[in-house]
């Protein structure tokens, strides 16, 4: 029986390969056979997510990486805010933003110097609650107050997420008329998936709980009542980095995700000296990396699905 949280009751399940989770051992990756889903198998309990989610995953309030990726990744969040109002189509500061699972704040501090009403949800113990405009409360708290909100974002969010089908019932409450769901994750059917497989850098497990294709995340939405204005599988980090970490991934004796490890805060002789290592090896297999960004694009099989989608009008849809 599917988990409960496809929604497919009854139809069959596949079993695609096994992978090792960063806590919690070893997983199976389960695929429904009618919506292509796919989920952790066993799914993770409550006291091995917390375990999942420990400090060193989110960093700390400010910082995650080291100076250069961390400005890299404050400059994306800012460029991404004003890209997704732009898509919205309205940019005032009357409009009103949720962000759910907005982890330290980098795409919500995009929002606040936009001068839109913004709020940003964490789970708690997540040690954010102390940024500005970030709260621990649930999306079950926002429906019981009655809240609506113009645009609505999950940045990859939705694959952390236990009942994810539930989720978008949810949002679909709290999103008004007019407003615009954005959601991006993992592509499962993307290019370095299937090249990867186990080794592929996006799988994150046991932290990521589902594993999204086009298909599945448009059938879900459908079935939410909301439709897709756009989507695209494009994404420059996402893509690159996605492949060059698991090309290393797939190098034996290497340790998993190593480079991605040694980008976060550090300055010890040892870190740096690694990183230096590190330095020709990357210049060569991004060669690589930019060859399937490439490849992906034109095919639309890149990393990551970035979904734009609004509530079905009910009046042309009955």
């Amino acid at each position: 029986m599917v988990d409960s949280s496809c929604s497919c009751k009854g139809a069959s399940v596949a079993p695609l390969f096994r992978v090792i989770g960063d806590v919690g051992g070893e997983f199976t990756l389960d695929r429904c056979q009618r919506c292509g889903l796919v989920w952790d198998s066993p799914m993770p309990d409550e006291q091995l997510l917390n375990e999942a989610y420990q400090q060193d995953y989110y960093g700390s309030q400010t910082t995650k990486f080291n100076p250069i990726i961390e400005a890299w990744t404050r400059y994306s969040g800012r460029s991404r805010a004003r890209a997704l109002l732009r898509q919205h189509g309205k940019t005032d500061a009357s409009q009103r933003v949720l962000d759910i699972g907005c982890g330290r704040g980098v795409l919500l501090a995009g929002f606040q110097q936009l001068g839109v009403e913004s709020l940003g949800i964490e789970r708690p113990g997540s040690g954010f609650e102390a940024i500005d405009g970030v709260e621990t409360m649930t999306v079950e708290d926002l429906v019981r107050q009655g809240r609506k909100f113009d645009v609505i974002v999950l940045w990859h969010v939705l694959e952390h997420l236990p009942e994810p089908v539930q989720m978008l019932g949810q949002i679909e409450l709290l999103l008004a008329d007019d407003g615009s769901l954005f959601i991006e994750v993992p592509n499962f059917g993307s290019l370095q998936s299937r090249l990867f497989k186990k080794n592929w850098f996006h799988l994150d497990v046991p932290r990521h709980l589902f594993h999204f294709t086009p298909a599945s995340l448009k059938q879900k939405l459908m079935g939410k009542d909301f439709e897709t204005i756009s989507m695209h599988t494009f994404s420059l980090d996402q893509n690159l980095y996605g492949f060059l970490q698991s090309l290393l991934n797939s190098i034996p004796l290497l340790p998993y995700n190593h480079l991605y490890t040694l980008l976060k805060p550090g300055a010890s002789p040892w870190r740096m000296f690694l990183l230096l290592l590190y330095v020709p090896v990357v210049g060569v297999l991004s060669m690589l990396a930019v060859l399937e960004l490439a490849v992906s694009n034109l095919f639309g099989s890149g990393a990551v699905i970035s979904i734009h989608a609004r509530k079905r009008n009910r009046e042309n849809h009955d």
